[in-house]
């Protein structure tokens, strides 16, 4: 409920800023986003980076940027509530209370649900999560800003106004500068000691599902090259979230193999964009 509470308030935001101005719904995007962190209204913490969202996609539209700048600007409150978690800026004894909670909540009816009387297990289970909480937190406002521009997209004929249209997956690749993060997640695992493991698991563990994202698209991309039919198109990604264990490992490999290996070609229609630009 919450996640579709966020959607639709990035929409709003977004549609908001561009009928009205961004000036207009500056105000009233950030003040609930300041008011969480300084504990009012904490209720609504899942809330409150969701106007903030859109009113960053918008900023970035008005400026004319593409569609890739616009949502890694609109994720920023994210990356800052991913570096603030990771820092130990933010109440982590709370966070554990919470976390214990929805692990032991998860767990009930499972098959591990007889080593709920386990302390260590779960102790051990509630620090794992605690870890990755930064990189969870950054992936979640990056699909929410990601979620929040297309549900936009598609009520800017109702409001009246437009927006610049979403890549498709498909057609979707990363910047490949951003290699260089995966490298330094990798480099801090190895040498960086107790000190940034913290830092370096979750930067690779969003370095990784975001090139899993990428061999989705790379997926995506075969099955409409081969024009499969809607139904096969559903199976497929039903049996790569049914194998998600090992399908993530190897949609990540392959969307960083595209990087170097180009399957789709779009580094070469990019390079002569730009070079009819040039000229």
């Amino acid at each position: 409920m919450s996640l579709l509470a966020s959607l639709v308030l990035v929409a709003a935001t977004l549609i908001g800023a561009r009928r009205f101005g961004v000036r207009s719904v500056a105000l009233p995007a950030c003040v609930p986003m300041l008011l969480s962190f300084s504990g009012v209204f904490h209720w609504a913490m899942g809330l409150a980076p969701a106007p903030l969202i859109g009113w960053l996609a918008a900023v970035q539209v008005e400026r004319g940027r593409g569609y890739g700048q616009t949502i890694a600007f609109a994720s920023l409150p994210g990356l800052v509530l991913g570096l603030a978690q990771a820092g130990g800026f933010l109440a982590a004894d709370g966070q554990r209370e919470q976390v214990s909670s929805e692990v032991t909540r998860f767990l009930e009816g499972s098959a591990a649900e007889a080593q709920l009387g386990d302390p260590e297990m779960l102790q051990q289970l509630v620090e794992m999560v605690l870890v990755l909480l930064p990189g969870v937190a950054y992936l979640s406002i990056l699909l929410i800003a990601v979620c929040g521009y297309r549900l936009a997209q598609a009520a800017c004929p109702w409001a009246g106004t437009t927006l610049p249209p979403a890549v498709p997956l498909r057609h979707w690749r990363m910047w490949e500068e951003l290699i260089w993060v995966a490298i330094g997640a990798l480099v801090l695992l190895l040498i960086g000691g107790e000190t940034f493991r913290g830092l370096a698991v979750n930067a690779a563990l969003v370095m990784m599902l975001l090139y899993a994202a990428q061999g989705l698209g790379l997926v995506r991309h075969l099955l409409w090259r081969l024009g499969a039919q809607r139904y096969l198109v559903v199976l497929v990604y039903a049996l790569l979230a049914f194998t998600s264990s090992f399908s993530v490992m190897a949609l990540a490999f392959s969307g960083l193999a595209d990087n170097w290996f180009d399957w789709r070609r779009i580094g070469h229609r990019r390079e002569r964009e730009s070079e009819e630009v040039d000229k």
